[in-house]
């Protein structure tokens, strides 16, 4: 078994440093763990920063001045087909200009394809937030001199959809749940919506373009086979047909066969087992640049859904130069970190984490059970550099370097020793993700929607709701809405062997009755004219007997088999047959190509496994979308739950304050403890005249888990009576003030 190396800290940043320079000795230590405190307590201390327009923030329209008006929703928006980016566009416009008072919209970004990204914004206060139009301004409202969008009090929800631009039902479902926002108040009267319901619109427009081809990147042009030509060979619809889909070759070398019972769907062979391929496989087009291959350098560069941070996968074919490199997740990077309120994030696409949670397992390329401290480190703190030790370990040797109060975090101890990035969901988190599933299997049942089908496709390194979990620390949910129906097995008979043949009497061979007979001898490669009633009248007759027929079956070779079939072609096939007219697969049929020869061109057509008819949208939209509803609920919601106040001297009160979590989610994940990025709870009091004699006027409160409490305690002195203002303040989770009084104030 290969077991992680243990974490070794590489300091590339130092190798041509002189070690005179860079002695860690324990003064210096000490000042790092000083920086270190500096910056933690600016942080804590500081009131929540009111999010800036920078000259490159995202547009925004001017909020109307016009009288509320009641809700109102497109009457033409029906969910019966699928709408382009353009459309969908035009759709979050309708919205905003039909609801001033409480929608509006952002315009994030342009694709290099020159398509814009246009994110919906609903809430109690979108337009008291929204930048007012004001003439003496540019006219371009991401210049320089636009003034600061004021800071919002209540949370936020994020919602992207369609970050790969491949999952055309994603954006419906954006539309379909902006649209039950608008239409019940209740559901914008405490937090804002943020709706984007095409992050990738260059590869969503391939949908509705001819020849019909999936591919999820951006129209960036990129040179993918490194020649001296860009986006030179792209494919090809040879045969005219609409699509774009495959070609299989006839070649000795080939590694493809077709599947037994299913000449229209093909294997790799797998040599172990005797079967030889007989194909070579190409997408459907010719070879514009001679360079021998097909298709290898067609229109597009980066895969907009996984241009981000975490896990990103450098040199890789469509990932982008670098995690943001398109103006598409560029402009997202710059909206979380201008909308600190934003405490949820959902993806509408492929993979569903309400279904089944985050993955683990990953392998990490440092194990924080086995970590190595180099010898100059490990001298600072005590350590032994010859063995390994466990990153509590660590941080216990650590705390007595550190200034009284400051608190030694794991992402503290990574970041010093340059450990590598968490690539596993923490088990804290796991817990509520594991609940929440369980009961969204519920919710599926209760709607009828849960029917076997095909598992979704795990989460992609890179991808948006990685990157909310892991680096923002956010609860990160992902619903996919629809996969091909599982294919219903036929329940096998138990299989006779040749061996249990050779010892049957004639009898007892001929009890076992046509249909078993017929199954075995198919089982057994029988040719296909050999029937079960020749076989039948032959043993009848005396022509054969079970040895016999024992000995010529060990002699046949044996038939190639159904195993290694892809299970999403076979139930495509059948979807295709059932429910399209056979319109999801195209048949293999010859065609003459200029530098192959004979081919036959045919397969999957492109969407037709992972995109449902039109007839099917709206119920599928209806039974699952509310689910984010079910999941908003959840959210961590801090109040104050009591304050006690109990005298212990003239003028010297005890002030005791339970904050309770209303929500069932923590505050905040597991994750974002470890990587800081949420502020904690932020707990002040305010009162003319009060002397803190115990305790701190900003008292921080790190995390509350789901549905439980937490107690911050005060010593204070007041000559009179007094009213004392208590505030819990958080960014993601609400905030609640309550007065309270010393001395009995009237």
């Amino acid at each position: 078994m290969n077991h992680p190396k243990p974490a070794v800290y590489k300091p590339d940043a130092f190798k041509s440093a002189p070690k005179s320079k860079f002695a860690l000795t324990p003064a210096r230590l000490m000042l790092f763990a000083l920086v270190l405190l500096g910056l933690q307590f600016a942080a804590a201390s500081s009131p929540a920063p009111a999010p800036a327009q920078t000259a490159s923030a995202p547009d925004q329209t001017p909020a109307p001045q016009a009288a509320p008006q009641s809700p109102a929703s497109p009457s033409s928006l029906a969910f019966d087909r699928y709408h382009t980016p353009a459309e969908l566009n035009a759709a979050l416009l309708d919205m905003a200009r039909a609801n001033p008072a409480f929608a509006r919209t952002h315009s994030l970004a342009k694709s290099s394809g020159g398509r814009e990204l246009i994110l919906l914004e609903i809430g109690p206060e979108t337009a008291k937030t929204a930048i007012p139009a004001n003439p003496a301004l540019p006219s371009n409202p991401a210049s320089p001199a636009t003034p600061s969008q004021p800071s919002k009090t209540f949370p936020a929800v994020f919602i992207a959809a369609d970050m790969e631009g491949t999952v055309p039902i994603s954006g419906e479902a954006a539309l379909y749940l902006a649209r039950l926002i608008i239409a019940a108040p209740a559901l914008r009267a405490d937090r804002t919506w943020y709706i984007l319901p095409c992050g990738n619109p260059d590869a969503a427009s391939l949908f509705f373009a001819k020849p019909l081809r999936l591919d999820p990147r951006n129209a960036r042009p990129h040179n993918d086979d490194m020649d001296d030509q860009i986006d030179e060979d792209g494919p090809e619809d040879l045969n005219g047909d609409g699509l774009i889909t495959q070609m299989r070759v006839k070649d000795p070398e080939g590694e493809w066969m077709s599947v037994p019972g299913q000449p229209r769907l093909l294997k790799r062979a797998d040599w172990s087992k005797g079967e030889k391929g007989v194909y070579k496989l190409y997408s459907e087009g010719i070879d514009n640049d001679g360079d021998g291959k097909y298709n290898e350098d067609g229109p597009g560069g980066t895969n907009v859904g996984t241009n981000f941070p975490h896990l990103f996968k450098f040199f890789a074919p469509d990932s982008g130069a670098w995690p943001g490199s398109e103006a598409e997740s560029f402009a997202l990077f710059k909206f979380f970190d201008a909308h600190r309120e934003i405490g949820l994030t959902f993806v509408f696409g492929e993979s569903n984490f309400c279904l089944n949670p985050p993955r683990g397992g990953r392998r990490s390329e440092s194990d924080l059970s086995q970590i190595k401290i180099p010898e100059r480190i490990a001298s600072a703190f005590g350590a032994d550099p010859a063995r390994t030790y466990t990153m509590a370990e660590i941080m216990e040797m650590v705390k007595p370097m550190a200034p009284p109060g400051m608190e030694i975090t794991e992402s503290m101890i990574a970041g010093f020793l340059g450990l590598g990035a968490v690539v596993n969901p923490l088990d804290d988190d796991l817990k509520f993700y594991k609940e929440l599933s369980e009961k969204f299997k519920e919710f599926l049942k209760t709607n009828k929607l849960d029917a076997k089908r095909l598992d979704p496709p795990p989460d992609k390194d890179g991808s948006f709701e990685l990157w909310s979990y892991y680096q923002l620390g956010l609860p990160s949910f992902a619903l996919d809405f629809w996969t091909l129906p599982e294919v219903k097995e036929e329940k096998k008979a138990e299989a006779l062997t040749a061996d249990q043949l050779e010892k049957m009497t004639k009898d007892e061979f001929l009890a076992l009755g046509e249909e078993k007979i017929d199954a075995f001898l198919k089982a057994a490669g029988a040719p296909a004219q050999f029937k079960a009633k020749q076989v039948i009248d032959m043993v009848k007759a005396g022509q054969l007997d079970p040895k016999k027929m024992a000995d010529m079956m060990k002699q046949m070779p044996k038939p190639p088999s159904e195993e290694g079939i892809d299970p999403k072609d076979k139930a495509l096939l059948a979807f295709s047959d059932k429910e399209l007219a056979g319109k999801g697969f195209v048949d293999w049929k010859p065609f003459k190509h200029p530098t192959l020869g004979e081919v036959e061109i045919g397969g999957a057509v492109p969407y037709a496994d992972n995109t449902p008819p039109p007839a099917m949208i709206e119920p599928l939209l209806k039974g699952q979308v509310p689910w984010v509803f079910e999941v908003a609920k959840k959210m961590a919601r801090v109040r104050i739950a009591s304050a006690e106040i109990k005298p212990v001297g003239t003028g010297v009160y005890e002030i005791k304050v339970r904050i309770e979590n209303t929500g069932a989610l923590p505050y905040p994940t597991a994750m974002a403890r470890r990587n800081e990025r949420i502020l904690p709870v932020i707990v002040t009091l305010e009162g003319p005249g009060i002397k803190i004699v115990d305790g701190k006027k900003r008292t921080l409160i790190p995390a509350i888990q789901g549905l439980a409490t937490q107690t911050a305690t005060w010593i204070v002195q007041s000559d009179k009576p007094v009213k004392i203002e208590v505030k819990a303040e958080t960014q993601t989770a609400w905030r609640d003030t309550r007065v309270i009084e010393l001395g009995g104030v009237k």
